[in-house]
């Protein structure tokens, strides 16, 4: 009774990932399958789907390339995930370690505006970038959907500056450190897990976005999300292209994600490493 017990959690995580196995099991297939099937075997193997790798694809009255497109969603994602980094660790070592006017106010409002859906914002976020002469610009958008990540970075962040004893940076400022220096030498190394983190969380949402990139970059600069829409949205729909490119589009994410998980285990609510 007891190992059924602790046996327990396991068996209920086997039973729910169970759907979503089968569904990427049929993702797989079909992707390899000349003729669209509902079950797990194909009818019959092509790669025919994975013609994208090679071979442009119908965009508008155009064509495009993959790879383009690829290296558009990697600089989009990668900005945001770097961005987010840099300005959620000196806004937590901020409001960790220093004491100023209004410091409580902040953290508050962080929270409030984690409430609110980036989409409600969007309007606004146009016309702020076409003021800046950022519109329709990878820079610009990626601005726009780091700003979006910016509340939850920051309390992660600062929960790990939270989590570093005031001795050890106390020590470095005795020793002749400015803030700066005991920042990036002595504090910085020991959030890592943290800002690990964060950056992968900015870099998966960045990866995954579709509205912000949609409304906020042009036609001609696209990225994989936008792609697979475009595909859906056409009169003929092909299902073997349509899954081989789905399985491309989470295959570096899932990649990514599987390398730095380590770090994810290490987050916790007080920002303590273990």
């Amino acid at each position: 009774m007891a190992k059924l017990k602790s046996a327990s959690p396991y068996i209920v995580m086997a039973l729910v990932s169970v759907p979503f196995l089968f569904l990427y099991a049929w993702l797989i297939m079909n992707s390899f399958s000349k003729h669209v099937s509902f079950g797990l075997i194909p009818e019959e193997l092509t790669l025919e789907n994975w013609r994208f790798l090679w071979s442009p694809i119908p965009w508008g009255l155009g064509r495009t390339s993959i790879w383009t497109v690829l290296l558009n969603t990697i600089l989009y994602a990668s900005g945001v995930a770097v961005l987010q980094a840099l300005v959620c660790t000196l806004a937590a070592y901020a409001l960790s370690r220093m004491e100023f006017r209004g410091r409580t106010l902040i953290l508050g409002l962080q929270m409030l505006l984690r409430a609110f859906p980036g989409v409600l914002l969007l309007i606004g976020t146009f016309f702020v970038l076409l003021h800046l002469r950022l519109l329709y610009t990878i820079p610009g958008v990626v601005l726009a959907r780091m700003s979006m990540e910016i509340p939850y970075g920051v309390w992660i962040m600062k929960g790990f500056f939270d989590g570093v004893p005031w001795d050890i940076e106390w020590a470095a400022l005795v020793d002749g450190c400015s803030r700066f220096q005991a920042w990036r030498k002595i504090l910085f190394p020991l959030v890592i897990p943290g800002l690990l983190a964060i950056g992968l969380f900015a870099f998966l949402a960045g990866w995954e976005d579709f509205i912000f990139a949609y409304i906020l970059l042009p036609g001609q600069t696209q990225v994989l999300s936008v792609l697979i829409q475009g595909l859906i949205a056409t009169e003929v729909m092909d299902y073997g292209l349509l899954a081989a490119m789905s399985l491309f589009y989470v295959t570096p994410a899932m990649i990514f994600f599987l390398i730095a998980q380590r770090a994810l285990a290490k987050v916790t609510i007080a920002g303590v490493r273990p």
